[in-house]
């Protein structure tokens, strides 16, 4: 085939596929950053997603979830697009306000009984934030401009344990909020972690930006991926349309046009083209398989690759960007767990070395703590509780879909998750509780652009 046929067929094919990759670039850019609150938050109509996307709406209304402990009727909940109350048991809700105007994405709860008084602790992308009481205002506690991705109630009675953009584990005594103890993770020793993965947990952190370096890097070049396709597909569009507009013109060429069409050319091919190939190939290959996603996941599950084989993140030599959660238990300082991409780890000595729980397998999932007992569930549909009195995990049923808070009431056992609240009826077996979170008629701008198997 010679030169010109395959210019022609490269042109026809970049100017059917442009308008699409454009808004591929666009919204793989955007998918990248859910820490951008406009994203979380701005809302477009209810009927601008498609039938497939209306079940994935509930979940981005409430996640956290806290309930009064004299009064059942009484529930707090959020994630990051509020904060809502409700004293009639999800009959109705009402926002909580935020000094100022301030508007955070809330993060996380963590639930604290002080001197009989309730008190909720709310991780949000602009610091720490607490209520003093059902009813007392949301103030301001601490790290104000930091983005907090997890509290939990701490070891001692009036603290809390959280992480700062997953990076640093800290503690903070509620009596002088001013004094941050901070984790020295630069170094840890990490032992038990699995020899291999599957190549489905590859490919899927790989294609979300966690799987080349660090959490930051690895957004960053697929980043770069995102905005190669927006300029590729850019500037071919323009230098078709320039040329077929000055040859209908039938003018003459000037040094002006060919120095329009030269800085097209050179951006368009020898620079952009060459340097986002890789993350172009990547995201375009694993892009196609989760469009099939059912048919990916039995095929990446039952393949695995070894774990030196992979970049440096898989290899741990660092925790730095791989702290998705914490929790402690009462009057252990040195003991915690965290959750990660291999799933949770567990460290007796204050994080100088850290093992895996291997009971819990090895994939990343949701870790928290609510009263005296810790959580953890995965996208698997895997669901453990153990009390801190017990040694082993106990396995939960009923459960659709991952766990994202609990609370145990006068009433039982609640879980919340995407599809809603579901009530232990007993030894951990839930059903689903007419219990309900409010009833938003709108959809948030990265829940239209979202299309992860996972959400």
């Amino acid at each position: 085939m010679k030169r010109r046929q395959l210019v022609n067929i490269h042109r026809w094919l970049g100017l059917i596929a442009g308008a699409w990759l454009l808004t591929l670039g666009i919204t793989g850019i955007f998918l990248d950053h859910d820490d951008w609150r406009w994203l979380r938050q701005a809302e477009v109509p209810e009927n601008w997603l498609s039938p497939s996307m209306m079940r994935y709406l509930p979940a981005t209304v409430m996640r956290y979830v806290a309930a009064h402990p004299a009064d059942i009727n009484q529930w707090i909940g959020g994630s990051e697009r509020g904060l809502w109350i409700t004293d009639n048991r999800g009959a109705t809700w009402s926002k909580l306000a935020f000094p100022n105007g301030e508007h955070p994405q809330i993060l996380r709860l963590a639930k604290l009984n002080i001197d009989s008084v309730p008190r909720i602790i709310i991780a949000t992308d602009d610091g720490i934030w607490a209520m003093h009481g059902f009813d007392g205002p949301i103030k301001r506690l601490a790290l104000g401009g930091d983005f907090i991705n997890m509290i939990s109630p701490g070891s001692d009675p009036h603290s809390i344990i959280g992480v700062k953009d997953f990076n640093q584990i800290f503690t903070i005594d509620l009596d002088a909020p001013n004094s941050i103890e901070m984790l020295n993770l630069d170094q840890p020793k990490v032992s038990g972690l699995p020899e291999t993965i599957t190549v489905y947990q590859f490919l899927f952190d790989l294609h979300f930006g966690y799987g080349l370096l660090s959490r930051k890097w690895s957004t960053l070049i697929n980043d770069f991926g995102g905005l190669a396709l927006i300029i590729l597909s850019t500037t071919g569009l323009l230098t078709w349309y320039l040329k077929r507009r000055w040859k209908r013109r039938k003018s003459p060429p000037t040094d002006h046009r060919k120095s329009i069409i030269v800085s097209l050319y050179r951006g368009h091919a020898p620079v952009i083209g060459i340097l986002g190939i890789i993350p172009i190939l990547y995201l375009s290959v694993t892009g196609i398989m989760f469009n099939h996603f059912l048919t990916f996941m039995e095929w990446g599950e039952a393949r695995e690759v070894r774990r030196e084989q992979l970049p440096p993140v898989w290899r741990y030599e660092s925790l730095q960007g791989e702290i998705d959660q914490v929790v402690t238990f009462p009057g252990e300082h040195e003991r915690m767990l965290i959750s990660t991409r291999y799933g949770v780890l567990v460290t007796d000595d204050g994080g100088a070395s850290w093992s895996s729980e291997k009971a819990l397998g090895s994939q990343r999932g949701q870790l928290f703590r609510s009263g005296d007992h810790v959580f953890y569930s995965t996208n698997s549909r895997q669901f453990f509780v153990r009390a801190d009195s017990d040694s082993d995990w106990r396995s939960m049923t009923g459960l659709p879909s991952i766990v994202y808070d609990a609370e145990f009431t006068d009433a039982g056992l609640f879980v919340k998750n995407s599809r809603g609240f579901f009530r232990d009826s007993g030894q951990f077996a839930f059903t689903i509780d007419p219990l309900k979170h409010p009833n938003l008629e709108a959809a948030t701008w990265y829940l239209v652009h979202d299309r992860r198997p996972h959400r």
